[in-house]
């Protein structure tokens, strides 16, 4: 293999290429990135065995063909940092596999690993496929990812519900996370390609991290296809495969309630600034926040006992419910809140133990529900 190329093509791709490969593996191969010079394409790959990325680069001037596996990390940081102004030449001796990399006055020398050690393979077959605009994915993934779990003993909370959902006589394809304090869900109208499937994927937590990275500038469609143990999403010159969470998302519908009886709408800025403020003197542990509602007014206050702090604001709201106590992690409520951009929101709920609601007025694709704690 032998070839020259670009810092930033080569940069760009081995930025986000490296990022799923693990930095402390017991496996020398999974450490590596996997580079294939042929049919004037750079291919880019890496793996950690769940997650698979491949990516093209182009290049003008390729005298050799061949492949080779280098260590992912030192090779992104040994290109980093060299000048932007210098092409980078690649040259792999097979004989004594060193892949040396020349830059003006730089030189340096990889140790490799054959191609052949390499765990890739590219056997699936894919049932289901659709298409999303990258600025629909980046919205279900932004208003939901944050609400997923860490928990490692309830590994199938650790992702994504991704699945198609019939309400009202129609099609949506949906996105929940949860981690057993809130619910985030977000839908949108069925794409046509899968209006008479029927799927549920949990699509781990990682892979959404590093995609929600790579489509960041994106403004073109995403493919989206699925198989029974894997997902796989394609755009421009670059494909993802991963494995799918093997396991049962929890009939999440149980929790969102159907009788709220009990309602206020409030400032939605108002409301942030004031728990902003409140939330300061809470206990660094529970962050616990206490809501107070009496007609149409609402109190929001907070102690600290280890501290022997306290703090109580008042804001105008509209309610004509009973007058009781409700308290919510103030951090979770936060992160809920965030992501409105209306005006006002609504807060519905049945007593102050029962799960929340929380939505805007508008007919939105987004529905939250937040678990209240005791204060």
């Amino acid at each position: 293999m032998k070839l020259q190329l670009s810092k930033s093509n080569f940069l760009k791709s081995l930025s986000f290429v490296q990022n799923i490969v693990e930095s402390k593996t017991t496996i020398p191969i999974l450490a590596n990135v996997l580079l294939e010079a042929k049919q004037g394409r750079l291919n880019v790959s890496a793996t950690d065995m769940d997650i698979t990325i491949f990516d093209k680069i182009k290049i003008n001037n390729i005298e050799a063909e061949g492949a080779t596996s280098v260590p992912a990390h030192t090779l992104y940081n040994v290109i980093k940092e060299l000048s932007d102004d210098d092409p980078i030449e690649l040259s792999y001796d097979q004989n004594n596999k060193k892949l040396y990399l020349n830059a003006s006055k730089s030189k340096f020398t990889f140790s490799c690993l054959e191609k052949e050690e390499f765990p890739i393979t590219t056997s699936e077959t894919f049932k289901t496929s659709f298409d999303l605009k990258s600025e629909i994915l980046k919205e279900i993934i932004d208003k939901t990812y944050f609400a997923s779990s860490n928990e490692e003993t309830r590994y199938y909370l650790n992702g994504l519900y991704l699945h198609t959902a019939n309400f009202n006589n129609k099609n949506y394809l949906r996105a929940v996370a949860t981690d057993g304090h809130r619910l985030a869900q977000y839908q949108i109208n069925c794409p046509p390609t899968v209006v008479k499937d029927n799927f549920g994927v949990i699509v781990p937590k990682k892979l959404i991290f590093e995609l929600r990275k790579l489509i960041d500038d994106m403004k073109e469609d995403i493919k989206i296809d699925l198989s029974e143990r894997k997902i796989r999403f394609s755009f421009n010159e670059t494909v993802i495969v991963s494995k799918l969470i093997d396991g049962k998302f929890p009939d999440y519908e149980k929790v969102i309630p159907k009788n709220t009886s009990n309602i206020f709408s409030i400032n939605r800025k108002k409301f942030m600034e004031s728990i902003n403020r409140i939330s300061t003197i809470s206990s660094e542990k529970s962050k616990a926040i206490k809501l107070n509602l009496n007609k149409d007014k609402l109190t929001i206050s907070a102690s600290n006992i280890e501290e022997g702090g306290s703090g109580v604001e008042e804001i105008s709201i509209k309610y004509s419910g009973p007058s009781l106590d409700i308290g919510f992690n103030s951090s979770y409520l936060k992160e809920i809140i965030n992501q409105f951009t209306l005006e006002e929101i609504s807060i519905l709920f049945s007593d102050s133990t029962a799960p929340t609601i929380i939505k805007d007025s508008s007919k939105s694709e987004s529905l939250y529900v937040l678990m209240p704690m005791r204060v």
